[in-house]
């Protein structure tokens, strides 16, 4: 009976962890239709969410890779994370077209 208990709370174990690392491997609710494609900025920045879900994003000492974008349209805000790396931006002017201002910075779409 204990090692049938001991079985079980290993595989519990195993499971909650699997659980884990799938959720935080990013991904999941793609962003918007307009929001997707890969964004640059003047200054080398880029952004980019894809309609499987995957997300990322490079600035001055921070990279994400294989995250994913949650749109807070209340907030007008735009975070991209992975594993507790993200970053927000506020939402200046929504994608029109190939342009979008987040946080004061025009990204073009690529």
């Amino acid at each position: 009976m204990n090692r049938q208990r001991k079985n079980l709370s290993t595989g519990l174990f195993a499971l909650s962890l699997v659980a884990t690392i799938a959720l935080a491997c990013g991904g999941g609710k793609p962003a918007p239709p307009e929001y997707q494609g890969t964004w640059v900025a003047r200054d080398g920045s880029t952004i980019y969410m894809y309609a499987d879900g995957k997300a990322g994003f490079k600035i001055a000492g921070k990279e994400v890779t294989g995250g994913g974008a949650e749109i807070d349209e209340e907030a007008k805000t735009l975070t991209i994370s992975l594993f507790g790396i993200s970053n927000t931006w506020r939402i200046d002017q929504p994608p029109s077209g190939d342009v979008m201002i987040l946080s004061g910075t025009r990204y073009t779409k690529n």
